[in-house]
């Protein structure tokens, strides 16, 4: 049985940009995330954090207040990017379907050679998106939509 989401739900959210280039003033993919997932009324703070497996960690776990992480960036092909292989070496659940989604609703083939996907770790929502301008948009839309059930679901008794 699907139950409705609380539309009073408010979620704290953390969009970590994770990269070797960026900052809090260049980080347009972060920021556009940012915009998108307030529009729910959610709070909604962003940091920036090196292609760095301890800084990715640290990002996660001294930040526990949040409900919701999304890591932009880290997430293909290239040696540098190491933000989804370190984040499972931590996380207790990995929901590839996510991953599944954001290709399938992209349409791009390149999109096919991202490694998106969301974690659950002490019952956080954790996702793991490319780090384009094109992706957040994508992401944002599914995330939104599918947060306020995982929350449920992962806080029920």
């Amino acid at each position: 049985m699907v139950h409705k989401d609380d539309p009073d739900q408010r979620f704290k959210i953390l969009v970590v940009t994770v990269s070797t280039t960026r900052t809090e003033e260049t980080d347009m993919s972060g920021e556009a995330l940012k915009s998108q997932l307030s529009k729910g009324s959610h709070t909604v703070d962003r940091i920036v954090c090196k292609d760095d497996k301890k800084e990715i960690i640290d990002a996660f776990e001294s930040n526990q207040d949040y409900d919701i992480f999304v890591f932009v960036g880290g997430t293909g092909p290239s040696r540098r990017d190491v933000t989804v292989q370190s984040l499972r070496k931590i996380s207790e659940k990995e929901m590839v379907g996510f991953g599944e989604m954001f290709r399938a609703e992209s349409r791009e083939r390149l999109a096919y050679l991202s490694n998106s996907t969301l974690f659950i770790r002490s019952r956080k929502q954790i996702y793991c998106i490319p780090g384009s301008p094109d992706a957040t948009g994508i992401a944002a839309s599914i995330i939104s939509s599918i947060m306020g059930h995982l929350f449920h679901e992962l806080n029920k008794e």
